[in-house]
């Protein structure tokens, strides 16, 4: 059957072109910017200093510390001298996915620095603000980093199927010079996994029956990061209200490589195998601005309260998509689609944090934070001119407004002096779902956090360390969830193992 068509379907010129399609077409064709992206980059797992990350994040309250001063800006105003800190160490990422029968287990570890930062204090001649600070720190706000792998897992259909329905009514002079589908159904149609049903134009066969189960293996690859550069500035009015503010800058770094492989379990087709892979890489910059509080109310309580507003990330994304078929007769097929490229924004969700520490003497220190942030309020917005088509995004919003919800954030975290110089910490947190019941999402996206740390410190330099660990569930729809039914299940497991330090200046 293959090679009936070859001559028809060997028409067409080789060579790789720089296009930028409509998020219309998009949408029809590979991944489109959607409610998905909005999540990613909303839904934050920020890397602390060695103490904040210790504690659990728990640090809105108390403030002079690196750390500190993303979650609530006012922390730069409780220095009274200088400070320059650096952490880093070994980010680990796990992943078990569970479809029928099959589950398989992958973990990435991957180097990164969590956070670096300097503090400049100086004293100021109003009596009533002692002493001024700036400060220039930087640190990750999200790790993308994972692999997930399942192998040999029966799916009741196949890709090729939606490929198939896509090409159903279209010309196959379209399909031919790619002005149709030209990142799937097209190179379907190069790759002979599409053949004309006898003598039509429009109307197309597979190998094999698309409905009948088949053997998967799906790959996953992802890797990059969410970069944020903090410029700060603050104060402590008369040693009781600390203030500050930062404007931040985002750097947004996103690949991913995503395999589909199957294997055709039906008697007497000549495919032997067929593979659909999707490159994506996105690259980005964005905008932010915080705003922060600290009161003393006691020489044991302090309350404070943050503000960060909406992120407005400007993004490009570049594509690629390739299919390669292998036959029983021994012959291959490959086919790459053009390069793509679209440029829109994403806004995210503004945040607000309340926090309550008590400090017990010089013994021990009980902090705590609430976290708030409504995911419905995350947008994708077009922008003017450059690789953009104007595109409303009003689907895509809608979505995000019923899918998502308020998620809450509560941590916990409690840091024990042994003696003068050394300290140990310990803390908690849970995340509940950004999902609304109305998703149907069936996994529990809820995040359960832990950490702990010691450290050693005197009036000129520290040095410790800090572990930290989440547990989250998510569904992963292979195809389209009409299609598939019931979701593969994916346990995470984010972790942490930092060290670091720093001197007083």
């Amino acid at each position: 059957m293959k090679n009936t068509f070859r001559t028809c379907k060997m028409l067409r010129v080789g060579g790789i072109v720089l296009i930028t399609f409509s998020i219309l077409g998009l949408a029809s064709d590979v991944s489109a910017q959607n409610e998905v992206d909005v999540l990613r980059y909303s839904r934050l797992n920020p890397v602390g200093s060695i103490r904040t990350t210790g504690m659990g994040g728990a640090f809105g309250s108390l403030g002079a510390d690196i750390g500190s001063i993303g979650l609530n800006p006012a922390g730069i105003g409780m220095y009274r001298r200088g400070d320059a800190s650096i952490s880093m160490g070994l980010h680990s990422s796990g992943t078990k996915v569970s479809l029928t029968n099959t589950t398989d287990d992958q973990t990435d570890v991957s180097a990164t620095i969590g956070s670096i930062g300097v503090v400049l204090t100086t004293p100021s001649v109003n009596p009533d603000w002692p002493f001024v600070s700036i400060g220039f720190t930087h640190s990750k706000q999200a790790i993308f980093d994972q692999r997930l792998l399942l192998e040999n897992a029966d799916l009741n259909g196949s890709l090729l199927g939606v490929f198939h329905g896509m090409a159903q009514g279209t010309d196959n002079a379209d399909l031919n010079d790619g002005s149709a589908f030209p990142f799937t159904a097209s190179l379907a149609w190069y790759t002979y996994l599409l053949d004309p049903d006898g003598a039509s134009n429009t109307e197309y066969i597979t190998p094999f029956n698309t409905d009948t189960t088949t053997t998967l293996t799906r790959r996953i690859e992802r890797s990059g990061n969410i970069g944020e550069t903090q410029y700060s500035i603050g104060g402590t009015y008369q040693n009781w209200l600390s203030l500050g503010a930062t404007i931040a800058t985002s750097k947004v770094t996103f690949s991913e490589e995503s395999r589909h492989e199957e294997i055709p379990t039906e008697e007497g087709t000549e495919l032997a195998s067929w593979s659909y892979v999707e490159n994506l890489d996105v690259q980005g910059s964005g905008l932010t601005a915080k705003l922060g509080a600290i009161a003393k109310v006691s020489d044991w309580l302090r309350i404070g309260v943050a503000w960060h507003s909406p992120t407005r990330l400007k993004l490009i994304d570049s594509y690629n998509t390739s299919i390669r078929s292998v036959w029983k007769d021994g012959d291959v097929y490959e086919e790459r689609s053009p390069e793509g490229a679209y440029e829109y924004l994403i806004i995210t969700p503004s945040r607000f944090i309340v926090s309550g520490s008590f400090v017990l003497g010089k013994y021990a220190i009980i902090s705590t934070d609430y976290e708030s942030v409504d995911y419905r309020n995350g947008k994708l917005k077009s922008v003017d001119g450059g690789m953009s088509t104007g595109y409303s995004f009003e689907a895509e919003n809608s979505t995000v407004n019923d899918i998502y919800r308020r998620g809450h954030e509560a941590r916990v975290g409690l840091e024990i002096r042994l003696n003068q110089d050394f300290r140990f910490r310990v803390g908690t947190g849970i995340s509940t779902s950004p999902y609304s019941y109305a998703s149907g999402v069936l996994s529990n996206p809820s995040q359960f956090k832990a950490s702990l740390g010691g450290e050693y410190r005197n009036e000129r330099w520290y040095a410790g360390f800090a572990w930290n660990r989440t547990w989250y569930s998510e569904d992963l729809y292979l195809l389209n969830p009409l299609i598939q039914g019931s979701p593969a299940h994916l346990d995470r497991t984010l972790g942490m193992l930092s060290i670091g330090g720093g001197f007083r200046i």
